[in-house]
């Protein structure tokens, strides 16, 4: 199953390859940062959190990808 998540422009599609826990874990265990961003960022939008707020979160904007 997977989540659609849109916020004006940029359009996110999060599949469940893993619960939002692992997620969690794998963010929290991360040792190196860019790989810490992302899990953050995935682990926030698979718990519901929209683009604009994991980006205000992560300090990243809402085009994170460009």
């Amino acid at each position: 199953m997977s989540k659609r998540i849109a916020a004006a422009t940029p359009v996110v599609d999060i599949v469940n390859h893993m619960s939002t826990e692992e997620l969690l874990v794998r963010y929290r265990q991360a040792t190196e940062a860019t790989e810490r961003s992302h899990c953050q960022i995935i682990w926030l939008l698979a718990t519901g959190k929209t683009v604009a707020e994991a980006a205000q979160v992560t300090g990243y904007t809402r085009y994170f990808g460009s």
